[in-house]
């Protein structure tokens, strides 16, 4: 009786942290996404890199000799004009334009009852931003033939920066110069234009400052120049542009085989779950394929995944950080991208290490395990073709919801804070770094968790489906992203498809590997200097 009593208030006890945990967790999970939602959406940035790829390529649309140069980019655009190039790369940074200024009037209607020391830093981000974005636009601008509107909007950026003028205020005033009738020419303003603009923007910049300070010596060298980025630029989109549109073919041909044999070839279909008992009797082989034993009730579950996500965000956002401050890391991390990329491994791997031993601990009781948990199964090949076909598979359906996504958000909700360092750094190291968390990290400890333990507990509680819909929302969840949540949960789901069919870890690893991989080498080509 003692002993039953001493269970209880252990019980009891355990119940209590796990549910202040809980309340903790959801109150963090929250203010993240709340704050997420303040962000803009990287996939906007990864839209103006494209774009500005695009029009680095654009100086070989009207050579005569460059035909596969000129069909394909006019491929990417929605008319054969190439000067639609312009008006829709316009279009382009003016949508993004407004939505950082929409960002930037939440921001300060926020600060006025925030106390966060970390608003008045995100409010300059966000203006920096919007600086950089107008002085683009403006030369987009000038392409259209809006030289008028161009100059308003290089004055407006002078304007809104004031007596505080950044880099990009200095370079407006240049380019407004440049383009004013008289030309006003500025000392200096060929470093100042090299050091803010890039690619097609510095070129049009210079061609017009070298056209009015008549040194056709240097305007010889830079169409030169141009040349030999125009190759560099038109096979970094052939690879941008490859991943999705050969993944997606393959997936779509993919979809349309299974929904023929779905039709046709019903009981072999990978979708027959053979539910029926007399098929269950017939094919008990098959049947225990698809479904695990679950020793353990929700508050193992409960356990399992309160614990590891609390031992996250006290490691992440507390230990970390403190360890990191005292070390004088921070105040060097941001000019330095191998720093960032360790950043970014050292953290990932220590704040998901804990899953392994919470998970010993809280499943020792039901040890030695029902056959068929966390299996590796290395020697048989279908990990391989489950995984890869999974892959394809997913392509199309996460494209779609991603564009859907974003016109729901209209630019919000965050993204990818990995992004500057894949398509800023010009070192091969902090890439490699980011690569081994993305696509070696990620994989093994995310899938271990989500589809290893998570995916077959719900089994006990949920039919197959909703099981597999549930942890793979909460897959998504844990990336703590708004604009990521749609995309990942149908990631996941396929994920978990896969890994409920193939019962084998390797096989939904592997199409997490080969998704970041595909993503990590996008964004490499997208943003390579």
């Amino acid at each position: 009786m003692d002993s039953q009593s001493l269970n209880d208030k252990s019980w009891n006890a355990k119940s209590l942290l796990l549910s202040i945990l809980s309340l903790l967790s959801v109150f963090f999970i929250i203010l993240t996404l709340q704050v997420s939602w303040n962000s803009s959406q990287e996939q906007t940035k990864l839209d103006l890199l494209q774009t500005d790829l695009i029009l680095q390529a654009t100086q070989s649309v009207n050579q005569e000799q460059d035909h596969f140069a000129g069909d394909f980019l006019q491929s990417l655009i929605s008319d054969g004009d190439p000067q639609d190039i312009y008006i829709q790369s316009l279009r382009s940074y003016q949508e993004v334009l407004q939505a950082n200024k929409a960002a930037l009037e939440r921001l300060s209607q926020d600060m006025s009852g925030a106390d966060s020391q970390s608003i008045p830093k995100q409010l300059q981000k966000k203006q920096d931003a919007i600086s950089e974005i107008s002085m683009r636009a403006g030369l987009l601008q000038i392409q259209t033939g809006d030289i008028q509107g161009a100059i308003a909007t290089w004055s407006n950026v002078k304007q809104v920066e004031g007596e505080s003028m950044t880099s990009y205020g200095l370079t407006s005033q240049i380019l407004q110069g440049l383009w004013s009738d008289p030309t006003i020419l500025f000392p200096n303003a060929e470093t100042q234009i090299r050091n803010t603009l890039d690619g097609w923007y510095r070129q049009v910049a210079l061609t017009k400052l070298y056209q009015a300070q008549q040194r056709n010596a240097e305007l010889s060298n830079l169409s030169q120049q141009a040349q030999i980025t125009v190759d560099k630029a038109i096979k970094r989109l052939v690879i941008v542009n490859s991943i999705p549109l050969i993944g997606g073919s393959i997936g779509v041909v993919l979809w349309l085989g299974l929904i023929v044999q779905w039709i046709f070839f019903r009981k072999s279909s990978p979708f027959y779950t053979k539910l029926d008992s007399q098929l269950e009797s017939e094919t008990s082989q098959t049947s225990n394929q698809i479904n695990w034993q679950v020793p353990w009730g929700l508050e193992t579950i409960w356990e399992v995944m309160v614990l590891w996500f609390s031992a996250f965000c006290l490691i992440t956002q507390l230990v970390l950080p403190l360890i990191f401050e005292l070390l004088g890391i921070e105040s060097r991390v941001s000019e330095d991208f191998t720093l960032q990329a360790l950043l970014v491994l050292i953290p990932y791997t220590v704040s998901v290490i804990p899953m392994l031993p919470i998970l010993r601990f809280s499943l020792a009781s039901y040890r030695p395990l029902p056959e068929g948990w966390f299996r590796f199964k290395l020697t048989s090949p279908h990990w391989l073709i489950w995984g890869i076909g999974g892959y394809f598979a997913a392509v199309p359906m996460v494209l779609i919801v991603s564009v859907i996504s974003q016109k729901f958000l209209q630019g919000q909700g965050g993204g990818n804070p990995l992004l500057p360092i894949l398509t800023e750094s010009q070192n091969i190291l902090p890439k490699f770094l980011l690569w081994s968390t993305l696509a070696i990290a990620a994989p093994f400890f995310e899938e271990y968790l989500f589809r290893g333990f998570l995916l077959p507990s719900l089994t006990k509680f949920l039919p197959v489906w909703g099981a597999i819909a549930a942890s793979g929302f909460l897959f998504a969840l844990a990336h703590l992203n708004i604009a990521d949540i749609i995309p990942l949960s149908v990631l996941g789901i396929v994920m978990g498809f896969v890994y409920w069919r193939s019962k084998n870890l390797l096989s939904s690893m592997l199409l997490h590997c080969l998704w970041n991989s595909g993503s990590f080498l996008a964004l490499i080509a997208l943003g390579g200097k």
